[in-house]
């Protein structure tokens, strides 16, 4: 037998884990002594020990090793839990992938010497559009380009005539989600054609009053429109009266560069 220092030291891990996972139930001492109150651990024990200790190492919680030790020896068990975990190390290493490109992006933002530039935001009159348009739930936000793939090569299979300077985004869930998006994007088309499964020619409704404030330069410049947006919204005595939409009227396909791109954000809205 070896007392709890000893054991630790054999096996590389502390003692302090050894105390929790007793704590846990995972591994309690081979024996204490009665009298000094000592824990005591066997060899019989190590192997027993490597597995929760490999367990562990992969990302399995102590009440996930607690289900798998006793099916430890089962292979088809293992297999399913380990393909499980992996799936889960999948998705947060693409949550982790997405933090380190939103860092890029903040410090290409900060060393840029040219910033967006928001223009002043105007009350204005928007009139019915004629478009085509694709509506789909989406994993997540930052999948939208892909949707935007998949309407370009429809128009291009159809040769479908369109404004290159009317791209609108619109996100139709009733406040900010992180996935199951219901996204819909559309381009302003001159005739109305035959919708084909979920691409759909229609009519955006007109709005008779609209909060409108447009920004030059990369996407980046969301955050200062919408705010410059909510500002005005607030300052004049209006309130929301609809979905915001993102208006796309410079893009690649109409320049080279994200400096010279230029979106307008519209927002409907009633005077309070």
């Amino acid at each position: 037998m070896f007392k709890i220092g000893e054991f630790s030291k054999m096996v590389r891990v502390s003692a302090r884990m050894l105390r929790h996972y007793e704590q846990s139930g995972l591994l309690t001492p081979a024996q204490v002594d009665r009298f000094t109150g000592y824990r005591l651990y066997s060899a019989a024990q190590m192997p027993l020990l490597a597995r929760i200790t490999q367990l562990r190492d992969i990302g399995f919680g102590v009440e996930e090793i607690k289900t798998l030790l006793p099916r430890y020896d089962d292979p088809a068990a293992l297999a399913q839990a380990l393909e499980r975990k992996a799936g889960e190390v999948q998705t947060t290493i693409g949550l982790e992938q997405n933090k380190l490109e939103k860092i890029a992006a903040l410090r290409g933002k900060l060393q840029k010497e040219r910033v967006n530039m928001v223009f002043e935001a105007e009350l204005k009159s928007l009139p019915a559009v004629k478009v085509l348009s694709l509506r789909e739930i989406l994993p997540a936000p930052e999948q939208e380009p892909a949707l935007w793939e998949k309407l370009a090569a429809f128009v291009q299979k159809n040769n479908i005539a369109f404004d290159k300077a009317g791209g609108y985004s619109i996100y139709h869930d009733e406040d900010h989600k992180e996935t199951d998006v219901d996204v819909e994007i559309a381009v302003k088309v001159g005739e109305l054609g035959e919708s084909v499964g979920g691409f759909v020619f229609k009519e955006l409704l007109a709005i008779p009053q609209a909060a409108t404030v447009r920004f030059s330069g990369p996407y980046t410049g969301y955050g200062e429109a919408i705010e410059k947006l909510a500002g005005w919204v607030e300052a004049n005595g209006y309130a929301f009266a609809g979905t915001i939409r993102g208006l796309a009227i410079k893009t690649y396909a109409n320049t080279q560069s994200e400096e010279d791109f230029l979106t307008e954000l519209q927002l409907p809205v009633k005077k309070i």
